[in-house]
C-alpha cells in the first residue's frame, strides 16, 4: 500500500502531544477496548464486523509466524466515519504531515493509528497494526523489513502465500532471473526514497524468508528476536550467506515454486 499509507516514527514531541490529548476518552463519542487496542471513534464502530477480527487475530498470527511475544503495550486506534472528517482532523493536529489514507505514528509513548472507514479499511488496519506490533520496542526495524512485513501481513491470512498483487510481477521477474538486491534495500533509510518498486521487492524477500524453508523462516525469527533485544548483528543479507551459498538462485527457485503451486506457469 505504498501510495496510500504512511508510517512515521516521530521524534518531535510537539507533534505528538496534541494528538495524545485528542484521544482522551472524554473527547470521543465511542470508546472501546479490544485487547491492547484502545479505540476512539466518532461513530459506532462496534457494529462494524470487520474491526474486531483484524485487531485480535493479526497479533496472534504475527506471534505464531515471527515468534514475537505480545508486549501488551497499548495502541490507540482513532477511526473516523468519513474521509472528510479524517482529513479535517489530521490537518488540524498534524498540519505538517502529508495527506494519506491511514497513518501510524510512533513516538516514545504509545503508538497511534489514524484511519477512516472505507471499503479497504481491513487492509489498512492489517498494514498499520503490523507496524504497531513490530515497533513497540526501543529499536525500530530497518525500513525495508518493516515495510516488507507490513505489505505481507496486510493481505488476509488465507491469501498471504499467493494472493498479494505483487505475485505476478515478482514471479515474472524471477523467471527472467531478475533478483532484487537485498543489500540495496538495506541501504535505503529515508521513507521518501522508498519507491513502489522497493515495497514490491521488500515484500518478495519477506515472502521468501517466511515460505522458502524452515531454515529461512528461522533466520528471520532469530533476526527479529535479536533486533528487539538490542543484540548487535549482521544485516540479513550477510546472514543469508550462512544458510545458502547462492540465495539469489534460491530466490528464483522459490518463486518458480510459487508459480507452480498457483498454476501461474500454465
Amino acid at each position: 500500500m505504498p501510495r496510500n499509507v504512511l508510517t512515521l516514527n516521530l521524534v518531535f514531541l510537539a507533534l505528538v502531544t496534541p494528538a495524545v490529548t485528542a484521544v482522551e476518552p472524554h473527547k470521543w463519542p465511542v470508546e472501546l477496548k479490544v485487547g491492547r487496542f484502545e479505540i476512539h471513534s466518532d461513530f459506532d464502530v462496534a457494529t462494524q464486523a470487520a474491526l474486531s477480527p483484524e485487531l485480535t487475530t493479526l497479533s496472534s498470527d504475527i506471534g505464531a509466524i515471527l515468534g514475537i511475544a505480545d508486549s501488551g503495550q497499548p495502541v490507540h486506534v482513532v477511526l473516523f466515519e468519513t474521509g472528510a472528517e479524517y482529513q479535517r482532523y489530521m490537518r488540524n493536529y498534524f498540519p505538517t504531515l502529508p495527506e494519506r489514507r491511514a497513518l501510524f505514528i510512533q513516538d516514545r509513548g504509545p503508538g497511534m493509528l489514524f484511519a477512516h472507514w472505507h471499503v479497504e479499511i481491513a487492509t489498512d488496519l492489517r498494514h498499520e497494526i503490523t507496524h504497531a506490533l513490530l515497533n513497540d520496542g526501543p529499536h525500530p526495524l530497518p525500513l525495508w523489513l518493516d515495510e516488507g512485513l507490513a505489505e505481507y501481513f496486510e493481505v488476509a491470512s488465507p491469501l498471504r502465500f499467493g494472493g498479494s498483487s505483487y505475485v505476478p510481477a515478482v514471479v515474472a521477474r524471477s523467471e527472467q532471473g531478475l533478483v532484487p538486491s537485498l543489500k540495496r534495500l538495506e541501504d535505503v533509510q529515508d521513507l521518501k526514497q522508498f519507491s513502489d518498486v522497493y515495497y514490491r521487492d521488500s515484500w518478495s524477500w519477506v515472502h521468501f524468508l517466511i515460505h522458502r524453508s524452515a531454515a529461512t523462516r528461522q533466520l528471520l525469527v532469530r533476526y527479529l528476536h535479536d533486533h528487539r533485544s538490542g543484540t548487535e548483528q549482521l544485516p540479513l543479507s550477510r546472514q543469508m550467506q550462512q544458510i545458502s551459498l547462492d540465495y539469489s538462485t534460491d530466490y528464483c527457485a522459490h518463486f518458480r515454486s510459487v508459480a507452480t503451486n498457483l498454476s501461474l506457469d500454465q
